[in-house]
């Protein structure tokens, strides 16, 4: 089985090292913004699902990039993805509820 977000990682991280790019912060979260603003007008414009699903792809890739840029090591990266993942998986209906566009407890977290 292939885990198509660590190869996406490796890959960036190797694409630049390949160009001999170390990106700083302020660069890769101008990049960052840049794309996610190409997503946000493929998907409001959703008439061409397959630009929609790369402009996704890039925000990935350039979020990827702002994590390079700030020293998180791509295993640092897929560690917390995985950890989110197990967060998201254990979420239900009993503990979450679907409100003003967005998943939220049911009783707020205690501060």
């Amino acid at each position: 089985m292939t885990d198509s977000l660590r190869d996406l990682a490796y890959s960036t991280s190797s694409f630049f090292a390949r160009f001999d790019v170390h990106p700083s912060v302020p660069d890769a979260i101008q990049n960052f913004r840049e794309e996610v603003n190409e997503l946000i007008e493929a998907a409001t414009d959703a008439t061409d699902k397959a630009h929609i699903a790369e402009e996704a792809a890039d925000v990935m890739v350039t979020a990827i990039g702002v994590c390079i840029a700030s020293g998180v090591s791509v295993d640092q990266l897929i560690e917390q993805v995985y950890k989110v993942i197990a967060k998201n998986d254990a979420k239900t209906h009993a503990t979450h509820v679907h409100l003003d566009g967005k998943i939220r407890r049911r009783v707020p977290k205690a501060e």
